[in-house]
């Protein structure tokens, strides 16, 4: 009755879903006491326990569906790119099932069962021994992690206050990267035993950082990173709030840890104080090491809220904390997605002034509750350049015209597509934003005998052309867009003056030939 019950615990398990963390630490944990009850050997998820006293007529069945006399199965089940279809397209509930079977099924189908997990941080989500075994066991097949925080009425953090006193206190956060024993977590021992009785335990799991960095080291094929912080409102701008402290925590673990297939990462939806805290080179705990990780990062997503507050040089506040964390991805990005939540905002890699602005910074980066907000004096920006930018995606943005121009004006020789989602002209008019994109180029012409390549391809390597294709169309709340794309595929090089004139003299014989069916340009 015990080895029946073992083998039908972790079917119950499958039926609920694996890419939740919880469960896979429940499946874990339930494996490993079945097995202990049992007596046999540590099995994996899925594995069939011989070493029960089951009838050999019961392990039939199963070995003959394992191994399988039909030859179609078995040239099917065996071919990788067949069976990696047919995994594909089973639902989760299914792959838990079929991991069941066999250890050969267990094998074959983590992979897809296990790469897309989603962890909602709690407070035992990366201590519990459980959990983390199972990251052991299943991180490597992980491609896309979800990590969600929502604001709560939990989350945000009250002042702290002398127990003897009962005045209010200050208190500046340094993360511990590495424990220590004997060692007080914040600072002094008076500091840690105050936090330690007023703040709640989710504030200590949050700034646990070596359990991050512990829990973080068993992705070592992490591609795609998604950070979720629902639930933010602005009128709880200026609270402190556990989600900040965990995106610290969360932050160092990416840069501790040799996460080399890392090149995607989305921060949506994410308030407007979270960049302050991801951000390498400003927030707490970075060294002068933490860049090198993030500009591995090629392709980024930011949808965040927009403030309308203005800081003492006339720019948005946000908009500076903004522009310094994109100086992080310069080099290697390729995509960018970027979108407004709630009211309209500026177009995020517009020009800063001229003059020495001050960052200011956030009163929960301090965790105190003084009313003065010291500034941070930083030099003046350059202007926003993404030397590999391909792709670019705005939304619920409203800007003047000159502001596209000059962005297009830098980025038009790298640029295949452009989205202008939901976006509003403050001042000029399409024209006048999108002319570096759409003004054709003119070509000396000269008569030679070239031959004739049928093949768009045929000019990869000569100077770069405008946008060839400009579409229209209406967004859901009803504001037109537009989209700009490129036609011809591929980078061009520059050629000399004599080869693009033969190019215009090619290309005036094939449409006088062809009757203008065919539009090169």
């Amino acid at each position: 009755m015990a080895n029946r019950q073992h083998n039908t615990t972790p079917y119950a398990l499958a039926n609920k879903p694996s890419s939740s963390f919880s469960t896979i630490s429940s499946a874990g944990s339930a494996t490993s006491a079945a097995t202990s009850r049992s007596g046999g050997s540590k099995l994996l998820f899925g594995e069939i326990d011989q070493s029960s006293d089951r009838s050999s007529d019961s392990f039939a069945s199963v070995c003959s569906f394992v191994l399988s006399d039909s030859s179609t199965f078995l040239k099917t089940w065996l071919d990788d790119s067949c069976r990696e279809n047919i995994l594909s397209y089973l639902p989760r509930k299914d792959l838990s099932s079929l991991r069941l079977v066999g250890h050969d099924f267990s094998v074959r189908a983590a992979p897809a069962l296990f790469s897309d997990l989603s962890i909602t941080f709690k407070t035992a989500t990366f201590t519990r021994p459980a959990r983390l075994a199972a990251l052991d066991r299943l991180g490597f097949y992980v491609k896309t992690m979800r990590f969600s925080m929502p604001h709560t009425h939990e989350t945000f953090l009250p002042p702290l206050v002398d127990p003897d006193t009962g005045e209010e206190l200050s208190f500046t956060y340094t993360p511990q990267v590495a424990s220590c024993a004997g060692q007080p977590k914040y600072g002094d021992a008076g500091t840690t035993e105050i936090l330690t009785r007023q703040y709640p335990a989710l504030f200590h799991a949050a700034t646990n950082v070596p359990a991050f960095v512990r829990a973080f080291s068993a992705f070592v094929n992490l591609r795609h990173l998604q950070v979720q912080c629902p639930g933010y409102q602005e009128a709880s701008r200026y609270r402190r709030s556990i989600v900040d402290f965990a995106l610290i925590s969360l932050r160092i673990a990416v840069e501790r840890n040799c996460l080399n297939a890392l090149d995607t990462l989305t921060l949506a939806p994410i308030h407007p104080g979270a960049l302050q805290f991801l951000s390498p080179l400003m927030a707490y705990g970075a060294t002068p090491r933490s860049s090198r990780a993030w500009t591995r990062i090629r392709r980024l997503t930011i949808h965040t809220n927009s403030l309308h507050g203005t800081d003492i040089d006339g720019r948005p506040e946000h908009l500076k904390i903004l522009q310094a964390y994109l100086r992080n991805f310069q080099q290697n990005l390729d995509a960018f997605d970027f979108r407004w939540l709630g009211g309209t905002g500026p177009l995020p890699t517009q020009q800063p002034c001229n003059a020495a602005s001050s960052l200011q910074e956030h009163p929960s980066h301090r965790l105190d509750h003084r009313r003065e907000r010291p500034t941070r004096a930083v030099k003046a920006s350059k202007p926003l350049r993404f030397s590999r930018l391909k792709h670019m995606k705005l939304k619920n943005v409203a800007t003047p015209a000159t502001e596209i121009r000059a962005f297009a004006e830098i980025h038009k020789r790298t640029l295949e597509e452009l989205d202008l989602e939901d976006t509003e002209l403050t001042r000029g008019n399409w024209n006048e934003a999108l002319s570096p994109l759409t003004r054709q180029t003119h070509h000396r012409t000269s008569h030679a005998e070239i031959p004739i390549m049928l093949s768009p391809t045929a000019f990869a390597g000569s100077v770069p052309s405008p946008m060839e294709r400009i579409e229209s169309y209406i967004t859901p709340s009803g504001r037109p867009s537009l989209r700009l794309s490129k036609w011809l595929p591929g980078r061009r090089s520059h050629k000399s003056a004599a080869h693009s004139g033969k190019k215009g003299s090619c290309d005036n014989q094939l449409k006088r030939m062809l009757g203008g069916v065919l539009s090169w340009m």
